[in-house]
Formats: C-alpha cells, sequence, structure tokens
C-alpha cells in the first residue's frame, strides 16, 4: 500500500531554498535587494507549510527567510549610515572660503535631459500607506513614494538600472522601503524607449524639505536635484 504524499512538502522545501538564497545573498550589495523579496516569499511559503507533515522543514525555512530579511536590513542600515556619515564629514572639511558648486535644482514633475539624450524625472511625491503592519515606519518615521518617468533619446540602449537616486528629507539622509514600490528596476531602453516605475522612502514625521538627487550613470558629471515640500 503507498504511503500517502507528505501534504505541502513542496512549500517546506520551497521556503527552505529561499531561505538559504536570502541568508547567502543578504551580504550581496544591490543584489540583496532580490534576494530579500526571494526570502519574504519563502518566509510566507514556511508558514503555508508549518499547516502540512513537515513542519521541522518548514520551520526551518521560515527561520531561515527571517534570517535573510533581518539580515539585509541591518546591512542597508550600515550602508546607509557609513554613507550619510561619509556626506557629512566631506561637508565639514570643505574650506569655509570655498565657494559651493552650482546645483541643477528643479521642482518635482519638471525634466532633464543629460548630453547623451537621456531624460528623467521625478513626479511629485504623495504618502504612502503601507498596506501589512508588520513592515509600517516605526514611530517618528513615515513612507513617502514617487514615481520615475526615463526615457532614452540617445543612439544607443540605456538600460535604467544604471540611474542612482539620492534622496534626504531636511538634510538627512532617507533610506529605501524595497519592500513596496519597484525596489529594482530593469529595463533595457531601446532609443526613444520609456519606462515608469515606483519607489518608496523612509522618512522623518515632521513636514520639510524633500530632495531627490538624480544620475543616470555613476559617472555622470550632471546630477538633477528635483525638490520641494512634503
Amino acid at each position: 500500500m503507498a504511503q500517502p504524499k507528505p501534504k505541502f512538502g513542496g512549500l517546506a522545501w520551497t521556503a527552505l531554498i529561499l531561505g538559504i538564497v536570502g541568508v547567502c545573498g543578504s551580504i550581496l550589495p544591490i543584489l540583496n535587494n532580490a534576494t530579500a523579496l526571494a526570502a519574504l516569499v519563502g518566509l510566507v511559503l514556511g508558514v503555508i507549510a508549518l499547516f502540512g507533515s513537515r513542519k521541522v522543514l518548514a520551520g526551518l525555512g521560515a527561520l531561515l527567510c527571517v534570517l535573510g530579511i533581518a539580515a539585509t536590513a541591518v546591512l542597508q542600515g550600515l550602508v546607509v549610515t557609513e554613507l550619510d556619515r561619509v556626506l557629512t564629514g566631506t561637508q565639514q572639511e570643505q574650506p569655509s572660503s570655498s565657494a559651493p558648486a552650482p546645483a541643477l535644482r528643479l521642482p518635482f514633475g519638471e525634466r532633464h535631459t543629460w548630453p547623451k539624450g537621456w531624460t528623467i524625472s521625478i513626479l511629485p511625491p504623495v504618502h504612502y500607506e503601507e498596506t501589512s503592519q508588520f513592515s509600517r515606519p516605526p514611530a517618528g518615521k513615515r513612507h513617502v513614494q514617487f514615481d520615475v518617468a526615463v526615457r532614452n533619446g540617445g543612439d544607443t540602449a540605456y538600460n535604467v538600472v544604471n540611474a542612482t537616486i539620492t534622496v534626504t528629507h531636511n538634510g538627512r539622509l532617507a533610506q529605501q522601503h524595497f519592500g513596496a514600490g519597484d525596489p529594482v528596476p530593469v529595463a533595457q531602453l531601446p532609443p526613444g524607449g520609456e519606462v515608469l516605475y515606483t519607489v518608496v522612502f523612509e522618512i522623518g514625521a515632521e513636514p520639510g524639505e524633500l530632495q531627490v538627487s538624480v544620475q543616470p550613470t555613476f559617472a555622470a558629471e550632471e546630477t538633477a536635484c528635483f525638490t520641494g515640500p512634503i
């Protein structure tokens, strides 16, 4: 007589594999965004599999998924803190007699085109309401979202993942909320191609000026700073 097939056994194994991927990928910058999302999916599957016959396997997979997500969040926080420290130290080391570098300041909704034909616009930011109580911002913080519109007016293909976006609120560096929006946009735009994607950032609860600094590539000479109150 054939033994019954384990209930939710496939989900338990999937959760374990995604948990291993989440833990191993948490130390890889940029790629850990994708592995954290995979771990989040694995956590959901692991919780479901706990109601099956492979409870130990499901529990281990769910635990690894939680560790992967937590490790990614900690690493992202350390990177943001270190970058904030470096930026603050650089500003303090500048001689008081030196004139500040000219900044290209634009209101939200305006567009800027770089010499190679890439055009980027940051649409006006709005409040983002978190649907899950487990990922709501901590006390004194809030989430804000805005759309990024990109058009390739150059002669060659352009990948949106090359763009860098830095957000500050009241002069403080903001951290991206990778669990919402489109945290890792990967779009190969042919000449004339366009794409619109959404990002979410965590800022202070108090009102103030939001500044979104954009570069189409890491080594771009021009930086467009879209600013406005929120």
